[in-house]
């Protein structure tokens, strides 16, 4: 069976004010998400998660990680290291993103930042995706799977495929040009929830304009 979650947080303490988690210490916080994983998740598993394992030294985040059943995914988040730290981390696999074939044959994005339809629906069904720690489980073609709104706990892929997803891209606006002079020229209209998916748009046409340009 697939799994899929997102913003686990171990290690990182203000979570639990930031986002209401209904633990009274990190202690506990870590030792239920790593519980609730392992009561639902068998080794035969296998589980994607969709960025913001940890907000620790990698040390201690490689402690937790190594705790957790299943064959592990990551595709990575803001808060992960590089795709070689989390491997040597306890991660199998580590990816940008990552397109998935729903047990219907709908194509998934896998993604942690959530992004606009209108962006999605020229070459995925619906996106898969974390960052958005609290709010609804669905908008639009997305499906969010942070752990704060799936009782702290990986969802089943069954659950994520009966869901019933909208299109949102007529209410939607994204145009994008760079000029040769290093202008960036854009007009956009998107719910707020989305803006780093439309950011992160936005530096990967800079990094194909300028390959050589690092980010800072």
């Amino acid at each position: 069976m697939d799994f899929f979650t997102s913003d686990l947080h171990f290690g990182h303490k203000d979570v639990i004010r930031f986002c209401d988690r209904p633990f009274s210490t990190l202690q506990e916080m870590n030792e239920s998400l790593i519980e609730r994983w392992n009561s639902t998740v068998t080794d035969r598993d296998k589980v994607f998660v969709v960025g913001d394992v940890f907000l620790c030294d990698i040390e201690e985040g490689t402690h937790y990680i190594n705790q957790l059943n299943g064959y592990k995914i990551l595709i990575k988040g803001n808060h992960d290291h590089s795709p070689s730290t989390m491997i040597r981390s306890g991660f199998d696999e580590c990816h940008p993103k990552f397109r998935y074939t729903m047990p219907d044959n709908r194509v998934a994005l896998l993604q942690h930042y959530p992004m606009p339809d209108i962006l999605i629906k020229d070459e995925y069904d619906l996106q898969i995706h974390g960052h958005i720690h609290l709010g609804k489980r669905t908008r639009g073609k997305k499906i969010n799977v942070s752990c704060d709104i799936w009782d702290y706990s990986p969802v089943p892929i069954d659950t994520l495929n009966s869901i019933s997803l909208s299109d949102n891209s007529e209410n939607e606006k994204f145009e994008m040009s760079i000029t040769d002079d290093g202008d960036i020229c854009s007009s956009f209209k998107v719910d707020v929830e989305d803006f780093s998916g439309v950011a992160d748009v936005i530096y990967k046409a800079m990094g194909k304009k300028w390959p050589n340009r690092r980010r800072k």
